[in-house]
């Protein structure tokens, strides 16, 4: 995909802040705009905080949905061959900020909540929507339009 080329020839330090009018809140509960900048900072992000356990391309670990002896909880795929793209917006920043735990309460992802601010967040879900293929981007999109659609308050 293009974007994985974006990302392998330019990893420039510069941080931009900004994603927009909008402001951080706002914004996750919006469709990604897959800006390259946001995506290039977001491949950042992933190589830093997430590679370790989902894979340097979000391939998640080949075990993911049956650990061979249940001790431990393998990390998904998050390149849309998982079960990432069923989940909304929301639930996708949700599962970021608060991490993710076992029925008996155990860690199985850390929280980034503290950790990576809103924009970072954008930046980390920018990146990975742009490894879905494409008609799983549409689905998820169709499936989660009304969510990801600004809201008005009143009629124009």
């Amino acid at each position: 995909m293009c974007a994985g080329a974006v990302v392998l020839v330019s990893c420039s330090p510069e941080r931009e802040t900004s994603t927009g009018s909008a402001s951080p809140s706002e914004a996750l509960t919006r469709a990604p705009a897959f800006d390259p900048d946001s995506i290039i900072r977001g491949a950042q992000l992933f190589a830093v905080h997430c590679a370790q356990c989902h894979g340097p391309q979000a391939q998640g670990h080949p075990d993911w949905e049956t650990p061979v002896d249940g001790s431990f909880a393998a990390a998904p795929p998050l390149d849309g061959t998982g079960n990432d793209w069923k989940k909304s917006q929301a639930q996708l920043v949700a599962t970021i900020r608060n991490g993710a735990r076992r029925r008996d309460g155990t860690e199985i992802m850390p929280a980034w909540k503290g950790r990576l601010s809103d924009h970072e967040i954008l930046d980390l879900l920018n990146w990975l929507q742009s490894l879905w293929p494409a008609k799983v981007y549409d689905e998820w999109l169709q499936a989660h339009a009304k969510a990801a659609a600004p809201t008005s308050g009143s009629k124009r």
